[in-house]
């Protein structure tokens, strides 16, 4: 059987091990599940609306948003390997790529001079040297790259990434600015 929204093989001991299940009856994969179950907390009538709208061939799609975004080069630092990773809440991380140019977001107020944070930037890496040589690589790159960003401070735990087929641990850095 396949995710009845993105296709995604599922087998018998998925249902049975929770990795997969049914939401209004469709069989949904762990991913379309949970982003299913996030709509429906939030409006439980728009989960499979969106899937059940047919827009008009000849009518141009607008974005959710899209006025906020703009399409940026990515910097000469970050076109070398190709491992930022922008655009996603993950912000940066080494060792993997989107590929193609980074997506930033507009915010319409000002960085702040002195203490006080008004945004924040997570970075990550798996937990190995040469991973941290790349993490301190990418961060020290952005840095650079944005004379406007003044690190108000900065927070570091290790958490559980989730892969396709595991959840490996990360050093993840949130730097405020």
């Amino acid at each position: 059987k396949a995710c009845e929204v993105c296709g995604a093989s599922i087998y018998p001991e998925h249902v049975k091990k929770g990795l997969a299940d049914y939401l209004a009856g469709r069989l949904l994969c762990s991913h379309c599940l949970r982003e299913k179950k996030q709509i429906a907390m939030v409006n439980p009538g728009a989960v499979f609306r969106d899937e059940q709208a047919q827009p008009d061939e000849d009518e141009p799609i607008a974005l959710a948003g899209e006025d906020e975004y703009e399409i940026s080069s990515p910097s000469p630092a970050a076109s070398g390997s190709g491992s930022l990773r922008g655009g996603s809440a993950a912000g940066l991380s080494g060792g993997s790529t989107f590929g193609g140019a980074a997506l930033e977001r507009l915010f319409k107020r000002d960085l702040l001079k002195g203490p006080n944070a008004t945004r924040c930037r997570t970075f990550h890496c798996k937990l190995n040297d040469s991973s941290f040589a790349r993490l301190n690589e990418v961060i020290n790159d952005w840095v650079d790259a944005n004379e406007d960003v003044e690190i108000k401070f900065a927070t570091s735990c290790i958490g559980g990434l989730e892969a396709k087929h595991s959840t490996d641990p990360h050093l993840i850095i949130t730097v405020f600015y």
